[in-house]
């Protein structure tokens, strides 16, 4: 399949100093410019160029991987050990209006979706103005920008409640105005299920071109909105269409799902990145990230076998582990999605007792000797290797894997979920069991929302849903105080234990409208309840 880098740099560098910010910046940007934004939308061929530029923009969010990472450490199934992202995790960070988290990671969260909406609004303006346009290819570029638009925009409103929907894009002639107030829900999802609804209409179900948005792509989404508002038939039609379309299957075993460049049939869509190639993405440290320092222990050394090159920041904690374990069988911790086991490699510096290939089974996780448990912690913990890059030097932190955003497994929950709220147990079975056998483990047969977020958080651990998830399904809190974490290391946090320190903070479920961005807005602008 060919893919999208065909991203000329001079027209990257254009698009990105006309990019919203601010509208300071905005107007700089307009005045040390001669080409106006007019330029890059005044053909077919320059709005084809805008387009990619909305991917390239997506791809730069997972560019080091620390915003995409806040929320898997936002999770009730994450031990965060170390590192910045593990603050979220703590709820060290991201708990009050002026900690760094906030006014950090939030801010860059919220600037970086605002960013695709006004480039998405001025590619939808250009195409829906501009004559001469062939019908087909003006309908494939308002689908694009608006499925790029619906996503940031829902990802916005699941992360922050109190948005603002527009759909102009900036100019100099509206650069100051601002929102009175926040958008209602009713406009937010208005908004969505508009624009979603034309992108499954005028898209094709699949795409040569891999990493494009596509119809199965925008139906996925188009049934996780209708999640978010209760509409089970809905969300059990779009699940349905993507599941018995045909072009799409889960693929045959858990090993295969993250192997090679995920230009397969499970994949929905992806993020693209690719070395030394223009447009083609800044290099990630996802896996380094997500894999213990297992090479801190004498005779291993780092390999791909053992997960790459790895620091330990967000690990899986025990309630996650635990549910890998209900049955035995379940393969999905075995080298697949996630690493449990380490093994000797190092021929030179072998200790005594063990040879090549043997699993590493010293420090106690629960040894009475605290130093020996955060030995544990650091080097033998299980690990996620969803995002490692197979042929990247072991040795090295740099990472340019492919990510996949939505897959076809999620769909089967997300019709699983949809038909038994809707009262057919029977389908939503046969959905959620599909999962499950893949991986090996056995079907079950009878079906709640409990065994639906379970089966959830073996599948999709670390993949940014469980958060919403949660907050969705009104659990959010439960969980968190439940078992966030682990306990024994949850002691050792400065903060204090964060299942403690949420019973303080139901606020949370919404994050604070940054600082930055309430003073551009407005004192008048509302914030969320508790910040």
């Amino acid at each position: 399949m060919k893919n999208i880098f065909n991203l000329k740099k001079g027209i990257w560098v254009l698009v990105a100093s006309l990019l919203f910010i601010s509208c300071e910046e905005y107007l700089e940007d307009e005045l040390l410019s001669d080409t106006s934004v007019d330029f890059l939308y005044s053909s077919p061929e320059s709005l084809e160029k805008a387009v990619v530029g909305l991917y390239s923009l997506n791809r730069n969010r997972y560019n080091a991987s620390f915003s995409v990472q806040i929320l898997m450490a936002k999770s009730d199934l994450v031990l965060g050990r170390a590192g910045a992202e593990s603050l979220y995790s703590r709820l060290a960070w991201g708990v009050s209006l002026g900690d760094f988290g906030s006014a950090g990671g939030y801010d860059k969260l919220w600037r970086q979706h605002y960013q695709i909406v006004d480039r998405a609004n001025a590619i939808i303006q250009a195409a829906e103005n501009l004559e001469g346009i062939d019908g087909d290819l003006k309908n494939q570029i308002l689908s694009e920008a608006r499925a790029f638009r619906a996503n940031s925009y829902f990802t916005l409103y699941r992360q922050f409640n109190n948005i603002f929907v527009k759909t102009e894009p900036a100019n100099p002639e509206n650069a100051y105005d601002k929102p009175a107030d926040k958008s209602s829900e009713e406009e937010v999802f208005a908004l969505l299920k508009s624009d979603l609804d034309f992108a499954i209409s005028n898209l094709e179900m699949t795409t040569p071109e891999f990493g494009r948005w596509t119809q199965a792509s925008a139906r996925h989404l188009r049934a996780k909105v209708a999640l978010w508002q209760e509409d089970w038939a809905e969300a059990a039609n779009q699940a349905d269409a993507v599941i018995n379309d045909g072009n799409y299957s889960l693929e045959p075993s858990t090993k295969d799902v993250f192997a090679g460049n995920l230009s397969k049939t499970e994949t929905l869509f992806a993020v693209q990145r690719k070395s030394e190639t223009v447009g083609g993405g800044a290099k990630n440290f996802m896996n380094w990230k997500l894999v213990p320092q297992y090479h801190k222990v004498e005779g291993v050394k780092k390999d791909q076998k053992n997960g790459g090159s790895g620091a330990g920041f967000l690990l899986l904690n025990n309630y996650l582990r635990n549910l890998l374990k209900e049955d035995p069988n379940d393969d999905r911790d075995d080298a697949t999605y996630y690493i449990s086991h380490f093994l000797y490699n190092d021929e030179e510096n072998l200790p005594e007792g063990v040879q090549l290939g043997d699993t590493v089974k010293i420090f106690d996780q629960f040894s009475d000797d605290f130093d020996e448990v955060k030995k544990y912690y650091l080097s033998l913990n299980p690990g996620v290797i969803k995002y490692q890059d197979e042929d990247a030097d072991p040795t090295s932190r740099d990472n340019y894997k492919n990510m996949i955003v939505y897959r076809l497994a999620e769909t089967y929950l997300i019709g699983a979920e949809a038909h038994m709220m809707n009262g057919n147990n029977g389908k939503a079975l046969e959905y959620i069991n599909a999962v499950r056998n893949r991986a090996n483990a056995a079907s079950i047969d009878v079906i709640d929302l409990e065994s639906i977020l379970d089966e959830r958080a073996r599948e999709l651990a670390f993949e940014g849903q469980r958060w919403y998830t949660l907050k969705r399904t009104g659990k959010l809190l439960e969980y968190l105080e439940d078992h966030m974490g682990n306990h024994d290391y949850n002691q050792t946090y400065g903060s204090g234990d964060p299942r403690e320190l949420i019973k303080t903070m139901p606020f949370i479920v919404n994050w604070p409208v940054p600082e930055k961005q309430v003073e551009f807005l407005g004192p008048n602008y509302p914030q969320n309840d508790g910040y």
